[in-house]
C-alpha cells in the first residue's frame, strides 16, 4: 500500500514539475510577444540613418568584444557579422512606416500565436489537426518562436536601445510624467506600496536566481575538476582489445596538436579482500609511474607513499617483495588497513578449470600508498598498481588496454580526440571524459534548469503585480490621462508613458537584484560563518560534502539571460494596461469632473 502511495506521489510530483515548466514557457512566450508589441513603439525614433548607424555600430563593437571575451579561440567576426546583418535588415524594415507597423505587430502576434498553438497541442483533446499531429505542431511552434525571438532580438535590440535614448531626448515630458506617477505621493498610498513590491519582487527574483545558479555552477565546476583531475581528458582504445605497441603509440599521440601528455594504462575488474575477510568490488588499474603524472592528478592526490613504492624493493622478502597497490584513503580507513599491510585481489576468471567453469584466481599485493581525490566513485572503486603488476595479475604479456591523454583544454578534448582517431586510423577509438558519467552531468544540468525555471516564477509573479499596479494607477489617473489627450497627446504617447513605468521598474529591480545577488555570492563564506556561529551547527560537514565552503562560479551569459527575462517580463506586463490607457475616452474621463 505504501509503495503504491509513494509511486502515486512521485507521479504527481513529476507531473507538477512538468506543468510548472510548461506554464513558465507559455507565460514567457506571451510576455515576449507583449514586450515586442510595446517596444516597437520606440522604433520610430531610430529611423534616421545617423541614429541607426551609431546604434548598430555600438552593437557590433559590443558583439566583437563579447566574442573575444567569451570565446577567444573562436572566429568572433561571425558574431559581429550576424549582429550587423540582422541589425541592417531590421533597420531597413523599420525605415518604412507600413512595414514597421507590420513587423511590430507581426512579431508580437507571431510569438503570441506560437504560445497559443503550444498550449493547444498540450491540452487539446484531439490528437491531430488537419491530419498533422498537434504535438509536432506545438514543438514546431516553440522552435519557430525561439528562432523568431533570437533573430529579432539580435537585430532589434540596438535599435530599441537607440530609440529609447532618442525618445528620452525628444520627448522628455513622457519620461517626466512616468517618473512622476511612480514617485509622487498619491491619494491611494496602496498603489505606491504595490509599486515598491513590484521592484522588490523583480530584485528578489534576480538576486535569488543569481545566487542559486552561481552556487550550482560552482558545484558543477568543482565536480568536473575532480573528475578531470582523476581521469584523463580522453582515452584511446583498440577495437581488437589489448595492444602491445603502446610505447610508440603513446609518443605518436603525445606529439598531436592540443595534447599535453599521454600515458599507457591497463584496467580490469577485481575483488579486493582484506585480512578480516571483508571484500569490495574494485577496478584494478595499472599505470606507468614515469608518465602518469602528466596525464592525471594521481601524484598530487597521494596522501601516503609514492609511485616508486609500487615496485618491490630489490632483495626484499615476505610482504615487501609483493607488488604494491594504492588504495583510496576512505576505503583503507573503512577496512582498517595501513601502508605496508598485505592485501588479496581476486580475479573472477583465470584460475584452474573446474566442472562449473574457471575458478577465481587470487594474487597477493602490498598496500604501498593511499590517495584521495574527494570523488566518491574514484576513492571507493579504483585500486592503482604498476603496469607490470596489472599484467601479472591478468596473466598478460607486455600489453595495455588504453592510452590516457590530457589536452591543453579539457572542454575541447572531444575535438582533439576526433583528430587523434583520424590520425591513427579506424583501429582506435576515443572516449571523452564526459562520456564516462553522462547521467551525472545530465542530472546537474537538469537540476540547474529546473531550479532556474522554478525561481523565475518569482519574477513572473512580479510581472502580474506590475499589471495590477498599472491598472489601478490608470483608474486613479483617468482624469489626468483625459486632460493629456485634450491637450493633444497622442494615444501612442499615453501608451509609452505607462510602458516606461514598466521599463523603469524592471531596470531598478534588475540593478538592485544583480547587485544584491553578486554581493551575497561573493560573501558566501562570511555568511556561512555567521550562520554557523549563530545557530551552532556545521552547515557543510567536511566528512560528508568533502568541502569546507560553498563553491560558486559567476557566469556572464547566465546573468545576461536572467537580465533578459526580468526585462521581458517587466516590459511585457505593461501591454494590457497601456492599451487600456491609450483607448481611454477623454469625455468619459472628464464626465464627473
Amino acid at each position: 500500500m505504501l509503495d503504491w502511495l509513494f509511486q502515486g506521489l512521485g507521479f504527481v510530483s513529476a507531473g507538477l514539475v512538468a506543468l510548472i515548466a510548461v506554464a513558465f514557457g507559455l507565460m514567457f512566450l506571451f510576455f515576449s510577444g507583449s514586450a515586442a508589441l510595446i517596444l516597437g513603439h520606440f522604433l520610430r525614433f531610430v529611423r534616421e540613418p545617423r541614429v541607426a548607424g551609431i546604434s548598430l555600430g555600438l552593437a557590433v563593437g559590443l558583439a566583437w568584444i563579447a566574442g573575444l571575451w567569451l570565446a577567444p579561440d573562436a572566429p568572433v567576426w561571425g558574431l559581429a557579422a550576424l549582429q550587423a546583418g540582422c541589425g541592417g535588415v531590421a533597420w531597413a524594415l523599420v525605415r518604412w512606416t507600413r512595414i514597421h507597423r507590420a513587423l511590430q505587430r507581426g512579431l508580437g502576434a507571431g510569438l503570441l500565436a506560437c504560445g497559443l498553438l503550444f498550449a493547444l497541442s498540450l491540452f487539446a483533446p484531439s490528437p491531430s489537426l488537419g491530419g498533422v499531429s498537434l504535438q509536432r505542431l506545438g514543438q514546431g511552434a516553440v522552435q519557430v518562436a525561439f528562432a523568431l525571438g533570437a533573430l529579432a532580438g539580435i537585430g532589434l535590440w540596438p535599435l530599441v536601445a537607440g530609440g529609447l535614448v532618442v525618445h528620452r531626448a525628444r520627448r522628455p515630458v513622457e519620461w517626466w510624467i512616468s517618473v512622476r506617477y511612480l514617485l509622487a505621493r498619491r491619494r491611494q498610498t496602496v498603489i505606491s506600496i504595490i509599486s515598491g513590491i513590484c521592484v522588490v519582487g523583480v530584485s528578489l527574483g534576480v538576486a535569488v536566481i543569481t545566487v542559486v545558479l552561481s552556487v550550482m555552477n560552482g558545484f558543477s565546476h568543482m565536480w568536473e575538476e575532480k573528475i578531470v583531475g582523476s581521469r584523463a581528458h580522453f582515452t584511446l582504445h583498440s577495437r581488437l582489445g589489448e595492444f602491445p605497441d603502446y610505447r610508440a603509440l603513446r609518443e605518436r599521440v603525445a606529439a598531436l596538436e592540443g595534447v599535453e601528455a599521454a600515458t599507457p594504462a591497463l584496467a580490469t575488474e577485481a575483488v579486493l579482500r582484506m585480512g578480516g575477510g571483508q571484500i569490495q568490488s574494485v577496478v584494478l588499474k595499472g599505470v606507468d609511474p614515469a608518465t602518469v603524472a602528466g596525464a592525471t592528478d594521481l601524484v598530487a592526490q597521494l596522501r601516503q607513499g609514492s609511485l616508486a613504492d609500487l615496485a618491490p624493493a630489490d632483495g626484499s622478502s615476505g610482504v615487501a617483495a609483493l607488488p604494491g597497490v594504492i588504495l583510496g584513503e576512505q576505503l583503507a580507513q573503512r577496512f582498517f588497513v595501513r601502508v605496508g599491510d598485505p592485501l588479496v585481489l581476486i580475479s573472477p576468471t583465470g584460475g584452474r578449470p573446474t566442472p562449473l567453469g574457471p575458478a577465481p584466481r587470487m594474487e597477493r599485493f602490498r598496500l604501498a600508498g593511499l590517495f584521495r581525490s574527494d570523488f566518491f566513485q574514484f576513492d571507493e572503486s579504483y585500486v592503482y598498481t604498476s603496469l607490470e603488476g596489472a599484467q601479472q595479475f591478468m596473466r598478460l604479456g607486455d600489453v595495455v588496454s588504453a592510452i590516457e591523454v590530457r589536452t591543453h583544454d579539457a572542454y575541447r578534448s572531444r575535438q582533439v580526440a576526433r583528430g587523434a582517431e583520424i590520425e591513427l586510423g579506424g583501429t582506435y577509438y576515443a572516449r571523452d571524459w564526459k562520456d564516462f558519467y553522462p547521467g551525472f552531468f545530465q542530472a546537474l544540468k537538469t537540476e540547474r534548469a529546473m531550479m532556474f525555471v522554478l525561481l523565475s516564477f518569482i519574477m513572473v509573479v512580479a510581472g502580474f503585480i506590475i499589471i495590477a499596479t498599472l491598472i489601478m494607477m490608470i483608474m486613479e489617473k483617468s482624469r489626468d490621462i483625459a486632460i493629456l489627450k485634450t491637450m493633444g497627446c497622442e494615444d501612442e504617447g499615453i501608451l509609452r508613458i505607462f510602458a516606461i513605468q514598466g521599463l523603469l521598474i524592471g531596470l531598478v529591480g534588475l540593478a538592485l537584484g544583480l547587485g544584491m545577488g553578486l554581493v551575497i555570492t561573493v560573501n558566501l563564506e562570511t555568511i556561512q560563518a555567521v550562520v554557523e556561529r549563530t545557530l551552532g551547527i556545521d552547515v557543510l560537514p567536511a566528512n560528508v560534502y568533502q568541502l569546507a565552503g560553498l563553491p560558486y562560479s559567476i557566469e556572464i551569459p547566465q546573468l545576461a539571460l536572467v537580465s533578459l527575462i526580468a526585462m521581458t517580463l517587466s516590459v511585457g506586463a505593461t501591454l494590457l494596461p497601456s492599451w487600456q490607457a491609450a483607448r481611454l475616452d477623454p469625455a468619459e474621463g472628464l464626465r464627473y469632473e
